[in-house]
């Protein structure tokens, strides 16, 4: 089987993905009978690529990161916008690796109803169209008979909606409970050992974890967009980002941060998704936790998720430091998910 690819975003986290895939070409036609190609790439800014012939990925990558912009690829460059090239480009699967705007989840929405409009199945790891839209585009892509999957979008490269859909059938989940945001697990951290949170942040960018606007972190916004897409998959919540009861860590101070660790207590961002009256609410906001939490140990870069069960009691993932190569290996996953099941 031949996949031909298009990828629409084609910063840090599509580069990984992409020397990723290239790393395992031999392996996915030995192991799984499977080669790719990309056929198209769109960017924001820093220009674009279509070719029905396929396009040399090696190179695209080496001409991002010596010169930042795609410009100057030659034969295969294009000005039309992502729309455009989504309509135009003829492929079986569009992988869409923009960043979340916290407001809309627009145009990340736009280009996978587009995607699946067309004929294509889709992978992401932008949070904003499971967030606000999951219902809608899983129809869509019911319809179409393609499919829309997005295990990167909360917790990098660890199995969660996976875990879930493929290794609990008949289980329901009744709760999740997630440390879901790195860089206010990084600044609370750094806070607790004498930072202010101006420092603590510069900490967290150098690290590479922040998002483009810190304020998605340290107000909470990040974990609300992870908390609404976790409870609409996972427990058939109606909430968006904007919805959820969100408060973040400004209130928190170095000196209680302090006064925290001296009582042997960590200052956790805890997202949580619970039932109620028969609806599902969402809320984020700092707790703080102990020994006996199973937050207690996630430090730094680490996140963790808890799922209460209704047949499997508490179940808890934790990924330790992830890096880039997680989140791309999330969207492989979930490229190999849909070929097979396109075989089958």
């Amino acid at each position: 089987m031949n996949l031909r690819l298009a990828l629409v975003g084609f910063g840090n986290v599509a580069r990984e993905f992409s020397r990723l895939l290239l790393s395992r070409r031999e392996w996915l036609l030995r192991e799984k009978g499977l080669s790719f190609e990309v056929v198209a790439i769109s960017t924001r800014s820093r220009g674009s690529l279509m070719s029905q012939e396929g396009l040399d990925l090696e190179r695209i990558i080496k001409l991002r990161e010596e010169s930042g912009t795609l410009l100057g690829y030659g034969p295969g460059s294009t000005d039309l916008s992502t729309p455009e090239i989504i309509g135009g480009c003829d492929a079986d699967l569009m992988v869409e690796l923009t960043t979340l705007n916290i407001g809309s989840g627009r145009p990340a929405t736009d280009h996978v109803r587009a995607a699946l409009e067309a004929g294509m199945s889709v992978v992401t790891a932008n949070k904003g169209p499971v967030a606000f839209a999951y219902d809608e585009l899983c129809s869509l892509a019911l319809s179409r008979g393609v499919h829309f999957r997005f295990e990167g979008t909360v917790m990098d490269g660890a199995p969660v909606f996976s875990l879930v859909e493929r290794t609990l059938p008949g289980c329901e989940v009744t709760g999740i409970r997630g440390l879901l945001n790195t860089t206010s697990n990084v600044v609370l951290g750094e806070m607790a050992r004498g930072a202010n949170m101006d420092e603590a942040l510069d900490v967290a960018r150098r690290i590479g974890v922040t998002e483009e606007d810190p304020p998605l972190d340290i107000d909470g916004w990040d974990a609300a967009a992870k908390i609404a897409a976790l409870s609409k998959v996972l427990m058939g919540a109606g909430t968006n980002p904007r919805e959820v009861d969100r408060n973040g860590i400004r209130g928190i101070s170095t000196g209680d941060a302090l006064k925290a660790a001296e009582r042997g207590m960590k200052h956790r961002l805890i997202a949580v998704a619970e039932r109620s009256g028969g609806a599902v609410r969402t809320r984020v906001r700092p707790e703080l936790v102990g020994p006996d939490d199973p937050f207690w140990s996630v430090d730094g870069t680490s996140s963790a998720v808890t799922l209460e069960t209704d047949l499997m009691g508490e179940l808890t993932v934790v990924e330790r430091d992830p890096t880039l190569a997680q989140t791309a290996y999330a969207v492989f996953s979930d490229i190999l998910l849909i070929a097979d099941s396109l075989r089958n």
